[in-house]
């Protein structure tokens, strides 16, 4: 009978001992590594953060420059000729770079103004919005419906029932906060909403037009006439801003039109503003919707990290 030795030899203990050492030092060095990370991490995010935040203060003082412009700026007359209209394109600031643009909201189709601000419908304004979605090839015409979602009280007159139109979160009942509204009503797609959106706004009703800012479409829509409109080939030397109504209405484009001048204006008061800030790979966007009374400084009135300046809604 054969006895098993319950003793291993010195060599073998020596080999169990480097095998726990080796593994005690695998384990020490994982877990140092994972202290590694875990502190470049911190620091990466705490730079970040930084990095954000000084983004954040970047792109607010873009905003006290875009107030700024247009408060030097002349209040009679707006348009692409002037100085806050040029976009400010990757200028460098502090170690970062902001770029800058300011659109004139009114120089799209303002839709509350179907309604006029005494209550009554705007025949003259349905009669223009009419003739831009016939020019966008878009039907079928929701004017009814935008005014049915404005004044509820409306809908059974205009021959709709506005409970099937408001099938969104968005409140009826008052004049639209923002054109995305205009995805809650009945027969207005994706791609009609698409189509639409860059020629509307959503201001105070009773706000116009400004000719001078108005795309050609939206021109057409009140009365001008395409082919005589004037093709501006160099688009960084805009044509100087018209000074009054009743002169851009004599222009070659509304020759033989009798365009009523109501709903109209050549200078604006609501204005978009977008900024973006890049400083090393943090990148922000800020949006700013800027009221600039006639009198007096020019007030940011909302602010948002997306062009939704109304929580879910987008101007």
């Amino acid at each position: 009978m054969t006895r098993v030795n319950r003793f291993a030899s010195p060599t073998r203990q020596q080999g169990v001992a480097l095998i726990v050492a080796l593994l005690v030092l695998a384990i020490a060095t994982g877990l140092a590594a994972a202290v590694m990370v875990r502190n470049q991490n911190a620091l990466d995010a705490t730079a970040a953060f930084e990095n954000g935040a000084r983004a954040d203060q970047l792109a607010n003082s873009a905003f006290l420059l875009a107030k700024a412009l247009l408060d030097r700026d002349d209040r009679n007359s707006d348009g692409p000729a002037d100085l806050w209209a040029q976009p400010l394109a990757n200028i460098p600031i502090d170690g970062a770079t902001v770029s800058l643009t300011i659109s004139d909201l009114q120089g799209r189709f303002n839709i509350n103004n179907l309604l006029l601000p005494d209550g009554k419908v705007n025949l003259l304004g349905k009669e223009r919005f009419a003739r831009l979605l016939n020019l966008l090839n878009l039907s079928p015409d929701i004017s009814n419906e935008i005014i049915g979602w404005i004044d509820p009280s409306r809908s059974l007159s205009l021959g709709f029932n506005s409970a099937a139109s408001r099938s969104g979160n968005m409140p009826a009942g008052q004049p639209m906060m923002s054109v995305t509204e205009l995805r809650s009503l009945a027969g207005v797609t994706p791609a009609y909403y698409d189509k639409l959106a860059p020629y509307v706004t959503a201001l105070p009703i009773g706000t116009p037009v400004n000719l001078n800012s108005a795309p050609p479409l939206v021109l057409q829509a009140i009365g001008a006439n395409a082919a005589s409109l004037p093709v501006v080939a160099d688009s960084k030397t805009p044509p100087p801003n018209i000074g009054s109504v009743a002169d851009f209405l004599a222009r070659p484009g509304f020759a033989g039109a009798v365009t009523q001048p109501d709903g109209l204006s050549v200078n604006s008061q609501f204005f978009l503003c977008a900024v973006t800030v890049q400083f090393d790979q943090v990148v922000r966007h800020r949006y700013a919707l800027i009221y600039r009374p006639q009198s007096g400084p020019s007030q940011v009135i909302a602010l948002s990290n997306e062009p939704c300046l109304t929580g879910s809604s987008c101007l």
